[in-house]
């Protein structure tokens, strides 16, 4: 009865207080499955991780049976090898641990450090603050504010003052992704990555530590000491400082700059490899081309297809398939329709040639030097070197008063001489001048005098009608002023075939032939004067109803090429022959590349240099041999050098070149006033 009433009132009890029974049990539950994961979650600290060599890949002990790839079924765990204080609350964040104080959390080979942290063991990741710190492999260093990392994917998203350190270089930006297993840390808020002479800033980066690769995207700039670079798109290496850009590209160094949209730069040794229609700055030189080859430390170019380099101090471009500069030598080479535009003076001057050459070498005529430096009109500091514009085969020449082909040209700048070899022809208005060889000499950048050296042949065609004036003879000397030629010398047995004009009704009346030793005319606007021969003279005076025919009105040298004659600037570019410019495509960059500017600057110096070498090695031997003097013996001896006399002759000193093949000049100038360029043989007037 006792025990049944006990069981009454224990059931009673039991209806009676339902609520605070399942309360106590829930409290006795939940403090079991608390006391059970904590210590679960400490365990973690006693587990060892092993880590395999080769290969930089972090695994877990065989016996564990884990696995490290992305995506795996069984990743590797992250765990805690250090926090001052570790707490759990599952009200507030149930699977998360609160970690605080001093905490070391590893990850394979990664470890991290932080000021405080959330755990999610379930999910394999954590979020950590402040000061934080992760090593990747003893090699790479992150540091940052914020972390959260996810060690599923083997991704770590750092914020706030973020930067990626490696041995060789530093990552500095505010919000950085970095994937372990792809070993790529990348930004995308803006960034920058230095090296140990460059930075480079961008909109979005990505970086390689392990190779030091570097891509950079939108607002790309690189800067260093010498070089600044801003572009859209780039490839860059760290280690070795050299990229491959893309899109808009501006490059700027103590050499000069470039404009490119495509190319590969070396930032350390400042050479590029520049593509799609690229222009180099250099001094007062301009480079253009389709694919361009430069080295700023050496200050030379050379470019392929389309070629122009451009002299803003010369003010003369010079084009063509392939081109070359030295800067330092001020040295240019062309070739594949190559050609020239001066336009120093009121009317531009065209060249064209095979090939087309500048050479410049410092002058050592102290003449020459002396007479620079006195000159007051140049108005800065002289040019002091001398320059060779030399044009191999197929020359031709326009200027809108005088034009010109032959089979090589060479001009020389202080000298002021022009030369036409292989039989030039040159033209000015209807008339002709040709012969073995023509040197053109000017004064105060106008031409002077005309000297065509053997075979020389004058011919000037004669209004509408089919008669020609006709002079020949060995050699010709044309003296010019004022756009005319107001005197012409021939020597060396002379024919002439000249038509004679009344000047009432402007008729021809007969032709007059004649042959001598040599004659000497002057001339007034085209219009014969005076004329003189010389030596045994012979003439026949024909009327016009018995000069029809070639054998009385044509010398036997006749020609008259007009059909050579190159009449605007696209004649001189691609020859007279209309149908053949439009034949003509540009030359693929593969036939392009057999060319090389450096083997045609070291031929052309060679000549300068052992002229050099040899002028230095005898100054040399003469200082050995003499005893050194006093200041008053000095002065005494070389008074001439520091003051010359009004009486004292210099001795000429040899050409550097050897111009002994080239016929000589056989009269002299004196006297003659300056002059522009044209040419007129004139024609003689009969009088009563």
């Amino acid at each position: 009865m006792r025990q049944d009433k006990m069981k009454q009132e224990q059931g009673r009890d039991s209806r009676e207080h339902p609520r605070g029974i399942r309360l106590v049990l829930m409290a006795v539950v939940i403090a079991f499955i608390g006391i059970s994961y904590l210590a679960s979650s400490a365990s973690h600290r006693t587990q060892s991780l092993d880590v395999r060599a080769g290969g930089g890949q972090d695994t877990l002990a065989p016996s564990q049976g884990q696995s490290t790839s992305r995506g795996s079924r069984t990743p590797q765990k992250i765990y805690i090898e250090h926090a001052d204080l570790l707490s759990y609350d599952a009200s507030l964040q149930p699977g998360v641990q609160r970690l605080s104080g001093n905490i070391i959390l590893k990850h394979g080979n990664a470890t991290m450090t932080c000021d405080s942290a959330y755990l999610n063991e379930e999910a394999q990741s954590f979020e950590a603050f402040g000061n934080v710190h992760m090593v990747q492999g003893d090699t790479i260093n992150m540091y940052s504010r914020y972390l959260f990392y996810d060690g599923i994917t083997k991704v770590a998203r750092l914020r706030h003052n973020v930067h990626l350190a490696n041995p060789t270089t530093d990552l500095y930006t505010d919000s950085l992704d970095y994937d372990r297993i792809a070993d790529i840390a990348y930004y995308f808020e803006g960034g920058s990555v230095s090296d140990a002479k460059n930075t480079l800033t961008s909109d979005y980066g990505q970086f390689l530590p392990a190779t030091n690769d570097a891509e950079f995207r939108y607002n790309v700039k690189l800067v260093n000491e010498r070089t600044t670079m801003t572009t859209e798109h780039l490839f860059y290496n760290t280690r070795s400082q050299i990229g491959r850009y893309e899109g808009e590209t501006l490059i700027v160094s103590d050499s000069g700059q470039i404009i490119s949209q495509r190319g590969i730069y070396d930032v350390g040794k400042d050479i590029g490899i520049l593509l799609d229609r690229s222009t180099v700055y250099s001094g007062s030189k301009t480079l253009m081309g389709d694919s361009i080859y430069y080295d700023g430390g050496a200050k030379i170019g050379e470019a392929f297809g389309r070629m122009e380099l451009s002299d803003s101090v010369q003010r003369a471009t010079l084009f063509g398939d392939y081109g070359f500069f030295d800067d330092k030598r001020s040295y240019a080479f062309s070739t594949y329709r190559a050609h020239a535009e001066d336009y120093s003076q009121k009317d531009t001057l065209y060249v064209a040639a095979d090939t087309l050459e500048l050479v410049s070498v410092p002058i050592r005529d102290r003449r020459k030097l002396d007479s620079l430096m006195a000159d007051t009109t140049l108005g800065k500091r002289p040019d002091t070197l001398q320059r060779y514009l030399r044009g191999y085969h197929h020359v031709r020449i326009y200027r809108r008063d005088a034009q010109a082909v032959a089979d090589s040209m060479s001009y020389i700048s202080t000298d002021s001489i022009l030369s036409l070899y292989g039989h030039p022809y040159m033209w000015s208005e209807s008339r002709q001048l040709s012969g073995d060889t023509t040197v053109f000499y000017f004064r105060n950048k106008k031409i002077d005098f005309v000297d065509v050296l053997g075979n020389t042949l004058a011919v000037e065609h004669i209004d509408s009608v089919n008669y020609y004036n006709q002079m020949r003879g060995d050699k010709l000397r044309a003296y010019i002023a004022d756009s005319t030629i107001r005197q012409i010398d021939v020597d060396g047995r002379v024919e002439t075939i000249l038509y004679m004009r009344d000047e009432k009704t402007n008729d021809y009346t007969g032709m007059n032939r004649m042959t001598s030793s040599a004659m000497y005319i002057t001339l007034d606007s085209g219009v014969v004067k005076r004329s003189f021969w010389t030596g045994p003279v012979e003439g026949k005076m024909y009327p016009l109803s018995m000069a029809s025919s070639a054998e009385v009105n044509r010398l036997k040298e006749f020609v008259w090429a007009s059909d050579r004659r190159p009449m605007d600037k696209e004649g001189v570019i691609y020859g007279i022959d209309s149908a053949s410019r439009a034949r003509q495509a540009p030359i693929p960059l593969s036939d392009l590349r057999k060319f090389s500017g450096i083997k045609a600057a070291l031929s052309a110096y060679q000549v300068f240099d052992e002229q050099a070498r040899a002028d230095s090695l005898r100054t040399d031997s003469l200082m050995k041999a003499r005893k050194p003097l006093t200041e008053e013996e000095y002065r005494k001896q070389y008074q001439f050098v520091l003051r010359p006399r009004p009486t004292d002759r210099p001795t000429e000193q040899p050409p550097i070149i050897n111009t002994s093949w080239v016929s000589k000049v056989f009269l002299s100038k004196e006297g003659q006033d300056s002059s522009s360029t044209s040419s007129s043989t004139g024609i003689l007037v009969k009088r009563n």
